[in-house]
């Protein structure tokens, strides 16, 4: 058993369940990443149960941390944790795995499903926009909370995401990342699944470089987590990991996370061939059998790992309704900022936010660079 303070069997077998569905779903539609969901099946659910603050009954909740899978096309990493938590998706769901019209697309698509913060799939860009998220989490706080001490706002949440080395080949997330360090982003915390494999097949055809090295020169806090002498994902080791990256606050953080795609399939385990295929039922059937799980059953749910994982819905209410509570007495303290939060909420512009608009003369020149500057 997993050795995390709190971890029981039940949570084993519900990370033994996530791993079977990735297997599932890619199987019954026939197409599909099944291999990188199945080995951060542990990762995305130890935050999900024990990290991220959320309730799935509200998924818009101001107070919640943002969860960005940004390596979209392992979209049934996320899909499973939506579906344990409660947002709404239900087994049939899981079963209508890309298909026509289903709340399971092939890529997260964000105002389809609840819970999806963002559409993810060209590589890089949720590790551009997570910077962004993160950037706008720090305005917020200093517009509407700006004399809280640090770590001490309702408006103060983390910003975690999920990547692969395809991401992180993208000159795009270089850029923003760089960014990142710059601002000091302490907000942001970068789980990076170095596995080895991309589109390409294994990444010393493409990628070799040395990436913790490259966030350290941005300016980045950086952590290393091997993999397990069997390949397993080293959880209580990243979980540790976890924390110390919410810890440091003067810092965006990246954890580079060792794995071995598709573990524990006893074939196709660490090769290509599972990342962008159907595993066929013969190797899913022994990867049951090497799970502890009935070689013979399909999108199977025990009753007790179902109300197990369930139970996480609870805990996001207490943890909402605790909110709420400060946020209404920061309310009642800042009547003002409290008007100006549910203004912006309702994405309306403050009352004759026109009457200081520059007009220019007609018939002068002024470069077009210089009349949008006087407007900014």
């Amino acid at each position: 058993m997993t050795k995390i303070a709190g971890w029981s069997e039940l949570d084993d077998k519900a990370v033994a369940i996530a791993r079977a569905l990735a297997m599932d779903a890619v199987q019954k539609v026939g197409n599909g990443h099944p291999g990188t969901a199945m080995s951060l099946a542990p990762v995305a659910y130890n935050l999900f149960q024990r990290h991220l603050v959320h309730d799935p009954a509200d998924p818009h909740w101001l107070g919640r941390d943002r969860f960005i899978l940004s390596c979209g096309h392992s979209s049934l990493t996320l899909y499973t944790q939506l579906f344990f938590s409660g947002y709404g998706l239900e087994m049939e769901d899981m079963q209508s795995f890309r298909t026509w019209g289903s709340l399971t697309p092939g890529h997260p698509e964000f105002g389809h499903t609840a819970g999806v913060e963002m559409t993810t799939g060209p590589l890089g860009a949720g590790v551009a926009t997570a910077v962004g998220f993160a950037m706008a989490a720090r305005y917020e706080r200093g517009l509407l909370d700006p004399q809280a001490p640090a770590g001490s706002s309702l408006f103060d949440h983390s910003i975690w995401v999920l990547c692969s080395d395809g991401d992180l080949q993208e000159g795009v997330s270089g850029e923003a990342s760089s960014l990142a360090g710059t601002q000091e982003l302490g907000n942001l915390n970068l789980i990076y699944d170095d596995n080895r494999i991309s589109i390409e097949g294994d990444t010393h055809v493409s990628f070799t470089e040395d990436v913790a090295a490259r966030y350290r020169a941005y300016g980045w806090h950086v952590q290393e987590v091997a993999a397990l002498a069997d390949g397993n994902i080293d959880l209580a080791s990243l979980d540790a990991a976890m924390l110390a990256a919410k810890a440091e606050t003067t810092k965006p953080s990246l954890i580079r996370m060792h794995s071995v795609i598709a573990w524990p399939a006893p074939k196709l385990r660490g090769t290509a061939k599972s990342h962008g295929s159907a595993l066929g039922d013969e190797e899913i059937a022994a990867t049951k059998k090497e799970l502890g799980l009935n070689p013979d059953e399909k999108f199977a749910m025990p009753a007790e790992v179902f109300a197990h994982v369930r139970s996480v819905k609870d805990r996001g209410a207490a943890s909402h309704a605790a909110w709420n509570k400060k946020f209404d007495a920061w309310s009642a303290a800042n009547p003002e900022r409290a008007q100006m939060l549910t203004r912006l909420q309702k994405r309306e512009l403050p009352a004759g936010w026109d009457s200081s608009l520059p007009v220019f003369e007609a018939g002068k020149d002024l470069a077009t660079r210089a009349a949008s500057g006087h407007v900014i």
